[in-house]
């Protein structure tokens, strides 16, 4: 398949446990289960701050897995209607952190709230994964309902701020696809493409213009790694399959650093 000197970046893996089903969430089933399908390089977020009322608290895990291992790539969260987001966000610096992720419809916030926060991670240049979805509305449990995060408010928070290396995470393929003018506008606009899931999605999306702005997520443990490959390489042809793979996101990890 082409340039096999791509790497595979997964830009949004989790580790820990989930509330309404059992995953195999530690950081090496994680990995091990990655690893099974050729990921080089793991993003690794902290699933075990979602339901947390201070989810930074968890953000230790994803810095201790990538002190473990160099393929680990920590991306801790930050809420900015916690007090110590500034300590926290200072931390990731030291760490070397480059993407952060926001989880705005868990901790209950818009993203005009974040405005400091984001002028911040504007300034350090650390890029924000912003997840509109981590469960389908339809798996979720009843007393325990979050709606999807709009994207269209994260297509906005792009256009406000266009130094700001922003991916949209989570995002079902026709919202992807409907974001198209503003990601082809925008040249640090993405989006991961962990739930983009349906019939040639992703051959759509790519016929639409958007190879070039998609990146390889596999939403693990939560989904099945070996589908989000599948989805990619049963659909494309082998230069877009390697630019989604990797090759796009290593551009935007290597130009952040």
């Amino acid at each position: 398949m082409g340039d096999m000197n791509v790497p595979i970046i997964d830009i949004n893996a989790w580790t820990g446990h989930w509330s309404t089903f059992p995953v195999k969430g530690s950081v090496d089933e994680v990995r091990s289960s990655l690893k099974e399908i050729g990921v080089d390089r793991i993003c690794l977020a902290p699933l075990n701050g979602v339901w947390g009322h201070n989810p930074h608290v968890c953000n230790g895990e994803v810095y201790a897995a990538a002190e473990r291992y160099e393929d680990v790539v920590p991306v801790p969260f930050l809420d900015p209607t916690i007090p110590t987001w500034r300590e926290e966000l200072e931390k990731g610096g030291k760490l070397g952190v480059r993407l952060v992720k926001l989880v705005p419809a868990y901790s209950q916030y818009e993203l005009g709230e974040a405005g400091e926060l984001l002028t911040a991670l504007t300034e350090m240049e650390v890029g924000v994964i912003v997840q509109t979805r981590i469960e389908d509305p339809r798996r979720q449990h009843p007393l325990a309902l979050v709606p999807d995060f709009p994207a269209d408010a994260v297509m906005e928070m792009a256009r406000q701020r266009p130094e700001l290396l922003v991916i949209l995470g989570g995002a079902v393929w026709r919202t992807i696809l409907d974001m198209r003018e503003a990601l082809l506008e925008l040249p640090l606009f993405f989006a991961d493409v962990s739930q983009a899931d349906g019939i040639d999605s992703l051959l759509i999306m790519v016929e639409a213009g958007l190879g070039e702005k998609l990146l390889f997520g596999t939403h693990a443990p939560l989904f099945v790694p070996q589908a989000g490959l599948a989805r990619v390489v049963t659909e494309l042809d082998d230069e877009s399959a390697l630019a989604i793979l990797g090759g796009n996101a290593q551009k935007i990890l290597e130009e952040s650093t």
